[in-house]
């Protein structure tokens, strides 16, 4: 009997025969391997739901820290999400510093230009806020409508309380700029009046100025410099450290944002981070499971393995087809475990979805096409632990010799 090793089909009648000899002992491992396929699954989709949900409300808390030069005022808000009306700016070299402390997640550079305004309601100017949308996480996460296309040259985002309407046209300088989006209502008073542009559209504003009134509307235009770096941390990193790192730049002050928000940013991401150690400890379990169970079911079957053996069949086959009777096992309780996982996101829709709902988070599940992924992903890690759980006994098995296993003595 001389089994060729690529006949996957022969292998695969074998497989399902050797099941059919014990289908309790198989259907319960594959339940096993469902629970824990189901656990997996949900934690996965849960999680990627919970960080889509709320990914936005954290990024609206603001930054953890702002820099702003020594010599300027901050009226501190509750969040911190812009800088200061100051013509004080931080230099290109000291924002290089800044940003590659350590600690530091991202540093968003934003620089605040006032405007001639022909309404004195503002103190006779309008706040224009220059910022990077690249690297910004204050900005954009207020925007409650947009024109549905990236940020281009020439757009301008208007705070809550602005009267310009989506798609508009603010002239500036006699030049046309396009109403891209509007902001949410954050209480912060500089952030719901003013425009905010990228560090391009503020020199195409510059270069307007130029030609319409002779002169900068601003001394020292430069896209290098800023009025404030914002600064969110990394996970674990705290304010302290911070400023004790940023000590050593006496040209600038450190403000400290609400140290209740980043705690409770960094505790959610440390909270999120640890359900990909849980869900390894579970593929981690069930691979022993796996293990122990074919050490017991191999065991059992000595005499089959000694015949299949005896009658010309290699060791290495004789270890394929006990890893592909575990591949297909653990791969249907796979495919069961997602379909629990399924029914178990139904659930948790109705009651933590509802929950969000009441702090007026969404709560929103990844579309069809993400769920399929990530199922699909959930089977094949299932397989892939039950061929690692079964690896040992299989090998163990493969190298007894034929006459001590149909003796009884093998494995």
């Amino acid at each position: 009997m001389n089994i060729a090793p690529r006949d996957a089909r022969l292998f695969f009648r074998l497989a399902i025969q050797g099941l059919g000899h014990r289908p309790v002992r198989a259907a319960l491992l594959a339940l096993a391997v469902a629970v824990g396929g189901a656990s997996v699954f949900t934690a996965t989709v849960l999680c990627r739901a919970i960080q889509v949900s709320m990914g936005t409300s954290l990024d609206r808390l603001g930054a953890d820290l702002m820099v702003v030069p020594k010599a300027t005022t901050v009226n501190l808000t509750t969040a911190l999400l812009t800088v200061e009306p100051t013509e004080a700016t931080i230099d290109p070299a000291t924002i290089a510093a800044l940003t590659a402390l350590p600690g530091v997640d991202v540093a968003a550079p934003q620089r605040y230009f006032g405007l001639p305004s022909a309404d004195s309601s503002h103190g006779g100017h309008e706040d224009l806020i220059a910022f990077d949308p690249v690297r910004d996480f204050t900005v954009r996460p207020w925007l409650i409508d947009s024109l549905g296309r990236p940020l281009r040259r020439n757009d301008l985002i208007v705070g809550g309380r602005r009267p310009e309407s989506l798609g508009s046209t603010v002239k500036l300088f006699n030049r046309d700029f396009t109403v891209y989006g509007r902001l949410a209502l954050t209480g912060v008073g500089s952030f719901e009046r003013a425009y905010f542009a990228s560090f391009e559209t503020v020199s195409e504003v510059a270069v307007a100025a130029q030609k319409f009134t002779g002169h900068e509307f601003a001394t020292g235009l430069d896209t290098d410099r800023a009025t404030a770096l914002l600064v969110r941390l990394k996970v674990g990193a705290t304010p302290e450290q911070f400023r004790f790192a940023a000590a050593r730049r006496p040209e600038v002050q450190v403000v400290a944002g609400n140290g209740l928000s980043t705690s409770v940013r960094q505790a959610l991401l440390l909270v999120l981070g640890g359900s990909v150690l849980f869900s390894s400890l579970i593929l981690l379990t069930m691979a022993l499971m796996v293990g122990a169970l074919y050490t017991g079911l191999l065991n059992e079957r000595r005499r089959e393995l000694g015949l299949l053996l005896a009658v010309g069949m290699r060791p290495l086959q004789v270890v394929r087809l006990i890893l592909a009777e575990a591949a297909l096992t653990t791969g249907l309780g796979g495919i069961s475990g997602v379909v629990l996982g399924a029914g178990g996101l139904v659930l948790f829709e109705r009651s933590i979805g509802y929950q969000f709902q009441q702090y007026k988070i969404p709560f929103v599940l990844p579309g069809p096409a993400a769920l399929i992924v990530m199922g699909g992903v959930s089977i094949v890690l299932c397989s892939a632990v039950g061929v690692a759980g079964a690896v040992f006994p299989a090998w163990c098995a493969g190298r007894a010799e034929p006459y001590a296993l149909i003796r009884g003595e093998g494995t």
